[in-house]
């Protein structure tokens, strides 16, 4: 069975609530429209929590590549024997190769990315192109 992304059922559930909310309202009775759209609705946050929340988990990957970004901040600064140097941002991008044989390349800071190296594996944790955390195997 194919498994079903939360962003495609939250489209679903906008479209079915754009429906119900276009759709003419019973002319007596009990109000069928206002409960669909009161459940509808509640279900569009829930699945925007949990799509918030959801990340991704990438076991027995290996670290490919770390490259730094040559991103230029317009600050500078002095070095310790006191030349003036351009400010960078610290950022490196980092390769990683997971088991299906797919790269996934994110952004990470110096701090982060120093304690990596090529070579290593481990459980990557990513949210979108948003990195978590690597717990070295």
């Amino acid at each position: 069975m194919k498994k079903v992304s939360l962003s495609t059922l939250l489209a679903v559930d906008v479209i079915a609530l754009a429906i119900v909310w276009l759709m003419p309202s019973a002319p007596a009775g009990m109000p069928v429209r206002r409960i669909f759209l009161v459940i509808l609705a509640a279900a569009a946050l829930f699945l925007i929590f949990m799509l918030g929340r959801s990340r991704t988990t990438q076991p027995h990957a290996k670290v490919a590549g770390i490259e730094p970004v040559s991103r230029i901040n317009p600050a500078q600064y002095l070095t310790r024997n006191g030349m003036v140097c351009p400010g960078g941002d610290g950022r490196c991008r980092v390769t990683f190769l997971l088991e299906d044989d797919s790269k996934v390349e994110l952004s990470l800071s110096a701090r982060q990315a120093g304690a990596l190296a090529v070579g290593m594996r481990g459980t990557l944790i990513f949210r979108n192109a948003v990195f978590l955390s690597f717990r070295p195997d």
